[in-house]
Parts: C-alpha cells; sequence; structure tokens
C-alpha cells in the first residue's frame, strides 16, 4: 500500500512542448511590451523638455512685452502733457 502511494504523487519531470511555446511566446509578449513603454516614455521625456523651453521662451517674451508698455505709456504720457 505505501508503494502505492507513493507511485500516485510521483511526479513527472517532463514538460510539455506546448507548454514551452506559450512561454516563449509570453516572453517575446512581455519584451515586445517594454520596448514600446520605453519608447513612450523616452518620447514624453523629450515632449516635457521641448515644453520647458518654450515655457521659457514664453516667459521671456512676456517680460519684455510688459517692459514694452511701460516705455509705450511713458511715451504716450508725454505726448498728452
Amino acid at each position: 500500500m505505501n508503494n502505492d502511494l507513493e507511485l500516485r504523487f510521483k511526479m513527472e519531470r517532463r514538460v510539455p512542448l506546448s507548454v514551452i511555446a506559450i512561454l516563449l511566446v509570453q516572453l517575446g509578449g512581455a519584451l515586445i511590451w517594454a520596448t514600446q513603454l520605453d519608447a513612450r516614455v523616452s518620447g514624453m521625456e523629450k515632449q516635457s523638455v521641448d515644453t520647458n523651453s518654450l515655457n521659457e521662451k514664453f516667459a521671456r517674451l512676456d517680460e519684455r512685452l510688459d517692459g514694452i508698455k511701460h516705455q509705450l505709456d511713458r511715451i504716450t504720457d508725454r505726448v498728452l502733457k
């Protein structure tokens, strides 16, 4: 009886080819997904850097416009006096 119990709970060490194929397909899918994710993150980082550069340019233009407006106000005051 003890021998029958050992035979019943003995585990096979062979792995079917279909299981190996499924694991390889999943690994390939994970690699493709990770590559696409890396490309998307890189694109977003580049876009963020470009946006920061534009924000700085807009801030400088805003300051220049404020200076021009101040000069125009001074000219208008002198002309109206």
